[in-house]
């Protein structure tokens, strides 16, 4: 029985994703051996790490007889892009609340699916996901479908639906040992981009719970080392309690990167740029400014400083975000 075959799951995507070797991306770079966890292919719209996230969550809302899932982030979120699918998928009314809206709508990338997918969407100019006024509206929300006839679910990190998320990437983590036990070489370092935290959270947890000892960066897409790592050590040892697992994950598990952390608000940095435009004319795999964009910038820094031996093999892993590409065009000067 794996890790987390207990917790109730609703079948959203394609899994196991592909575990790629990437051999014009490792030459382009001097080495050392890369390989790509496609998660972006996982099946749901257009995939990511999410379509994963929502199995564990959105099978428990229905679980608990959920008729509508009430959730909130900024407006090019890939969760809740992932969210009104996975929502649309098992039949029940996707709610967003957009939150930092101050302008105009402007409907491209996630923004547009929204609409695609038939979410309600309502905004809010507050932007700090911990903010008390925010989880006020999330509760009105929740209240306002109660009173329509629904039976409301909240998702929201700091509670059970980001422990349920780390422990998808505990489930990640597990899928990842198959397939290393596949490979002709060992994998010696993995990264990946590190936002909320659950997904660097769960596959830390997974991957040590299951003996694995090559190295984990995940490269801070916003937030400063220190709160980076203590918010993934906390979800990572909150789901350890929640799947009864004995390990608990500490400092040295994991490193964190915040050399390429920016406010979201902000344009894509020159590094951010290439390493996109490097994946995508090596390999055709395509990131994003947000996450996975800047993931790679971090990974491709570290092997040009001479982190890694050419006899190393490093997997990046891929965790989708494609739709929030097209609200960058600007910014790359073509």
């Amino acid at each position: 029985m794996g890790l987390v075959d207990h917790l109730p799951r609703a079948a959203l995507g394609h899994f196991p994703t592909p575990l790629e070797p990437a051999p014009r991306l490792s030459a382009a770079l001097g080495g050392p051996q890369i390989l790509i966890k496609r998660d972006d292919l996982s099946g749901l719209s257009v995939g990511g790490s999410k379509t994963r996230i929502f199995e564990f969550v959105l099978g428990d809302a229905k679980a608990e007889g959920a008729t509508a899932v009430i959730a909130s982030a900024g407006e090019q979120s890939n969760k809740l892009r992932e969210l009104a699918a996975g929502a649309n998928r098992l039949g029940m009314q996707p709610i967003l609340l957009l939150t930092g809206v101050t302008g105009a709508r402007e409907l491209t990338g996630n923004r547009f699916l929204f609409e695609i997918l038939g979410a309600e969407v309502h905004t809010t100019p507050i932007a700090d996901r911990f903010d008390p006024a925010l989880v006020a509206e999330l509760n009105r929300l929740c209240e306002r479908a109660a009173a329509a006839g629904h039976r409301p679910y909240l998702v929201y990190h700091p509670g059970k639906t980001g422990t349920l998320g780390t422990a998808a990437y505990v489930s990640a983590a597990e899928e990842l040992v198959a397939q290393f036990a596949g490979l002709d070489r060992e994998p010696t370092h993995l990264f990946l981009a590190t936002g909320a935290a659950p997904t660097t959270a769960g596959l830390v947890l997974g991957l040590r719970t299951l003996g694995q000892q090559l190295g984990i960066t995940g490269v801070s897409v916003a937030s400063p080392h220190d709160q980076s790592k203590a918010h993934a050590i906390a979800y990572a040892n909150k789901c350890a309690e929640l799947l009864e697992i004995d390990r608990r994950i500490g400092e040295g598990d994991f490193a964190i990167d915040d050399t390429q952390r920016a406010d979201f608000s902000l344009p894509a940095t020159r590094a951010v740029i290439e390493a996109i435009e490097l994946f995508a004319r090596t390999e055709g795999v395509l990131l994003e400014p947000t996450y996975t964009g800047k993931a790679a910038a971090g990974m491709i820094a570290a092997i040009r400083r001479g982190a890694f031996k050419p006899t190393d093999t490093l997997v990046f892993v891929h965790t989708g975000g494609l739709p929030g590409l097209f609200a960058h065009v600007g910014e790359f000067g073509y």
